[in-house]
């Protein structure tokens, strides 16, 4: 079975496995933003216009969870969307960490041809999380690729959150491919975090490596730019 069929099965049993008989109990939440530039991995997504971005997400008692995230997109001149749906299974342990896996699938509205599947392990605690994605037709291209990723999250006064990102592309077979590294490319972010009730202001320094290969079709931006967003969850 290949990894796509793996992963639309999984997303779509999702909804009748254990959690089905605990859905009333299940926790909604999400959180509407908007993003001066939406860079994925560390490059932009866009022209470098506000991105407005949807996440909704249902977590069962049982550990199930699945969700969909949206995000405004801009490949060529076309203004679109991400879609991007996923689902999992998440743990907790008694040290407090948790560790989960699951699958995601994401579809680009202006260009099918980008769209890909992703599976994914990972674990978090109070201040730190980390994953550790595969995907073996990354962003539609011929080319398997593995995302690592470190995600810190610190807490320096009562009203200002330090965040940091280090993450890690890795092409394991294939050729280059636009999105795709003849072998790895790193992706670096620093900023804080200002909450206001459910309300969140985010101000992030983003950096990745310019080795001239970008997203299909996308105007390439600089590799590194200020990145200002708005965030209300609830």
């Amino acid at each position: 079975m290949t990894l796509r069929t793996a992963a639309l099965a999984f997303l779509t049993l999702l909804p009748f496995v254990p959690w089905q008989s605990a859905v009333a109990q299940a926790d909604f939440s999400g959180s509407v933003a908007l993003q001066s530039d939406y860079r994925y991995r560390g490059q932009s997504l866009g022209d470098g216009r506000p991105s407005p971005q949807l996440t909704l997400n249902l977590d069962s008692p049982s550990g199930w969870y699945g969700g969909m995230f949206a995000a405004g997109t801009s490949i060529g001149d076309v203004r679109g969307a991400k879609l991007q749906a996923y689902g999992g299974y998440a743990l907790r342990l008694r040290s407090g960490w948790s560790v989960e896996a699951g699958c995601s699938r994401a579809t680009y509205t202006q260009l099918h041809s980008a769209d890909y599947n992703e599976c994914y392990a990972g674990a978090s605690g109070e201040r730190l999380t980390t994953r550790l994605y595969y995907s073996p037709r990354y962003f539609g291209g011929p080319a398997r690729a593995l995302y690592g990723e470190v995600n810190v999250f610190y807490p320096l006064h009562p009203s200002v959150n330090l965040i940091a990102h280090a993450g890690l592309l890795r092409t394991l077979r294939g050729r280059d491919w636009p999105a795709t590294p003849a072998s790895s490319r790193y992706d670096l972010k620093l900023g804080a975090s200002l909450p206001f009730g459910n309300w969140s202001v985010q101000l992030a320094r983003e950096y990745t490596r310019d080795d001239g290969i970008g997203y299909s079709y996308v105007p390439q931006r600089p590799s590194q730019a200020w990145v200002l967003s708005t965030n209300y969850a609830f």
